[in-house]
C-alpha cells in the first residue's frame, strides 16, 4: 500500500535503495501476533553525508515525555558501514563510503507496555497492544541530524500480514521534515468516518468507548473545523483526528490531546462532558494556526514555554472568539467559560508569579502550567477591550492577530506583538506586556471589557484553604495522608487515614460555605464532616456578572465573536 503521492511517483515495487539520493524514505509495517503486542518495524534509507559520518538523531523528548529512545529496539545498520553511539542516548553515528546509501531499520517496543490510563499521563508515547497502534512521528522516528537536506516519503511494507496504516501523511504532495514528526500513524481495530468538509477530507479514527458516538464525535470535529475556519477565512484543508480510549480509576475523568501538523491526537475517559469535548477540540484546532502560522516558536524548550501565555492563552482567547462565531456554542456559554478562567486567574495559588517563575515550574507543576493560559487569556481580554476602545469601535484584537499572520516571515509572534499591535492600531503595550506578563502583576479588567455580556465585577471572599493533603490507593479510594493540625481541616476532626467516600456538600474553591464530605475511618465506621475551609484571610478576584435578557441578541455575542462594536 503506497501512502503518498511521492511514492506514488515511483515505480511499483520499485526497491526503497532505489528512491531520488536526496530523499529519506521510511518503511513502516505493523504486524500483529496473537496474544501478544504486535510487531512494529520501521526502516529508513538514505544517502550519507559526503564525508563519511553521518549522525542519526534517536527519539529524545517530546510533550513532557523523556527518554523516547528507551521505546527504540534492535536498532541495527543494514548496509555497509559502523554504527557507534554518539556523546548521549539520543545520538548515533554512522561510518561510511563518502556518499553511500544508508539503510536502518529498527523495532518500536514501549517501555510502558498495555493500555494508556488517565492517572499517568503518558499517553503521547508510542501505544501498541495486541489489537491496535498509536503513534506520534516524534516519538518513533530517528532520523539524519542535517533533517532539512533531505525530502522524506513513507512507504508501507507490502507484508500481505501487516494491519494498513491511517495516517495524517496520506495526501498530496511531499511531506516536510516537520510533518513527519509531528505526525500521527495508528493501525488496528480503529473506526474511520470519511466527510468531505469545505472542499478537503475530513478523516476521524476512533477506537473503543470514548463517551461519545462516532456520530457525535464526529459532528463536534467537524462543527470544529468550520468555525475556526471561518474565523482565519480559509478553505478546508485535510485533516485527520485520531481518538484513543484511556483506562480510569472510578470517579476520575480525563479529557485531553494535542494539534499537529494537520492531525489531532485525542485521548478520553469515558465519561467526559461534551462542552468539555468541544472546548478541547476547538483550542486544540486554533493551534493550527497560533502560533504557527503566526511565526511559529523560538528554538529551545525554555523559550517556548517563555511564550506559552500567547501560544497557549491568546489561544483560549480565540477559542471562545471562533466558537461563538461558528456556532459552536451560544454567547451565555462563552461568558460561562470566561469566568471559569477569570476565576482560576484570580485565584490560583502561583498568580503573581513572573513569567520566569512558569518557564522555572512548568513540568513540575500543573498550576505553573496553568498560570500561562489564564493570564494570556485575561490579558487578550484587556488588549481586545483596549483596541476597542482606542479606535471607538473600528478595530479589535482580530485586526493584530490577521497582521501577525501577514508578516509570518518576522518570527515568533509572542515577540512582535507589542510591535504590531503598534503598527496596527497606534497602542503602544509594551509597558503593559513587562508588568502583567513578565512581573506578573494580576490584570484587573475594567468593568466593560465585555460590553452588552454584563459587568466585569471585582469582589473579595475568604481564601479557600483545604488544609490537608490525601492520594489515591490501588482501589481508586481517596485517602488522606497529611492533615496540618492547625489548619482549619485539623481543627474540624480530619485525621491522616481517613477515606473520603464522597463530596455532599460545598463545592471546591468556595470556602463561603462549608464542605461536607463522607468518610470512612479506619476502624469502618462512616460518617459526615463538616468545615469551612478557609484560613480567615481574604483574597481579591474578578467575574463577569451577566446581563439580563439573551446574550445571543443584544449585542453580547457580537462582541465575543470579534466584530466592531458600531
Amino acid at each position: 500500500m503506497i501512502l503518498t503521492a511521492l511514492a506514488a511517483a515511483l515505480a511499483a515495487h520499485t526497491s526503497p535503495m532505489a528512491a531520488p539520493s536526496d530523499m529519506a524514505l521510511y518503511t513502516v509495517d505493523v504486524t500483529p501476533r496473537a496474544g501478544e503486542m504486535a510487531d512494529v518495524r520501521i526502516r529508513l534509507v538514505f544517502t550519507g553525508e559526503e564525508d563519511g559520518e553521518t549522525a542519526i538523531i534517536m527519539p529524545n523528548e517530546w510533550g513532557g515525555e523523556p527518554e523516547l529512545w528507551n521505546n527504540v529496539s534492535g536498532l541495527t545498520l543494514l548496509t555497509e558501514g559502523e554504527l557507534t553511539d554518539g556523546e548521549s542516548d539520543s545520538l548515533k553515528l554512522i561510518r561510511h563510503e563518502p556518499g553511500a546509501r544508508i539503510a536502518l531499520e529498527w523495532r518500536i517496543v514501549p517501555d510502558r507496555p498495555g493500555h494508556p490510563a488517565a492517572e499517568s499521563h503518558d499517553y503521547y508515547r508510542p501505544v501498541i497492544t495486541e489489537d491496535y497502534v498509536h503513534m506520534i512521528g516524534h516519538t518513533v522516528f530517528a532520523y539524519p541530524q542535517n533533517l532539512n537536506d533531505y525530502r522524506y516519503g513513507l512507504w508501507q511494507s507490502d507484508n500481505a500480514e501487516s494491519w494498513a496504516l491511517i495516517t495524517d501523511l496520506q495526501h498530496e504532495g511531499e511531506p516536510t521534515a516537520e510533518e513527519f514528526l509531528t505526525s500521527i500513524i495508528v493501525a488496528g481495530d480503529f473506526r474511520v468516518t470519511e466527510a468531505d468538509v469545505a472542499g478537503a477530507p475530513l478523516r476521524v479514527a476512533m477506537r473503543g468507548d470514548i463517551g461519545f458516538s462516532d456520530e457525535e464525535f464526529f459532528e463536534g470535529v467537524e462543527e470544529v473545523l468550520r468555525a475556526n475556519q471561518r474565523y482565519w477565512g480559509t478553505q478546508g484543508e485535510p485533516f485527520l483526528v485520531t481518538a484513543l480510549p484511556l483506562t480510569n480509576q472510578p470517579g476520575h475523568s480525563s479529557l485531553g490531546g494535542t494539534n499537529l501538523a494537520d492531525s489531532f491526537a485525542f485521548f478520553a475517559t469515558s465519561n467526559g462532558e461534551a462542552m468539555t469535548l468541544l472546548r478541547i477540540l476547538q483550542h486544540e484546532h486554533v493551534h493550527t494556526w497560533n502560533p504557527v502560522r503566526l511565526g511559529g516558536f523560538n528554538d529551545g524548550v525554555e523559550a517556548q514555554i517563555a511564550d506559552y501565555w500567547f501560544s497557549e492563552g491568546f489561544t483560549d482567547f480565540l477559542t471562545q472568539r471562533a466558537g461563538v462565531l461558528g456556532g459552536v456554542w451560544d454567547a451565555a456559554t462563552a461568558i460561562q467559560n470566561w469566568n471559569d478562567s477569570l476565576l482560576e486567574d484570580s485565584f490560583s495559588p502561583v498568580r503573581g508569579s513572573p513569567n520566569s517563575g512558569i518557564v522555572g515550574g512548568f513540568w513540575s507543576s500543573a498550576q505553573y502550567q496553568r498560570l500561562a493560559y489564564h493570564r494570556g487569556m485575561v490579558f487578550a481580554g484587556l488588549l481586545d477591550h483596549m483596541i476597542r476602545e482606542h479606535s471607538e469601535g473600528a478595530q479589535d484584537l482580530d485586526d493584530v492577530m490577521f497582521a501577525l499572520r501577514e508578516t509570518v516571515a518576522d518570527g515568533a509572534p509572542a515577540r512582535r506583538l507589542a510591535t504590531v499591535t503598534r503598527d496596527v492600531t497606534g497602542l503602544d503595550i509594551s509597558d503593559l506586556i513587562e508588568r502583567h506578563i513578565m512581573q506578573g502583576e494580576q490584570i484587573a479588567l475594567p468593568a466593560g471589557t465585555f460590553g452588552a455580556c454584563g459587568v466585569v465585577e471585582q469582589f473579595e471572599r475568604p481564601r479557600f484553604v483545604y488544609g490537608m493533603e490525601g492520594v489515591r490507593n490501588e482501589a481508586g479510594e481517596f485517602v488522606l495522608v497529611a492533615v496540618d493540625p492547625d489548619g482549619p481541616a485539623g481543627q474540624a476532626g480530619f485525621e491522616p487515614g481517613m477515606t473520603f467516600e464522597g463530596r455532599i456538600g460545598g463545592t471546591y474553591g468556595d470556602a463561603s460555605v462549608d464542605s461536607v464530605f463522607r468518610v470512612r475511618l479506619e476502624d469502618g465506621t462512616v460518617t459526615d464532616m463538616s468545615y469551612r475551609p478557609t484560613d480567615g484571610t481574604i483574597e481579591r478576584g474578578q467575574h463577569i456578572i451577566p446581563a439580563e435578557g439573551d446574550l445571543q441578541t443584544n449585542g453580547c455575542a457580537t462582541l465575543i465573536a470579534g466584530r466592531p462594536l458600531n
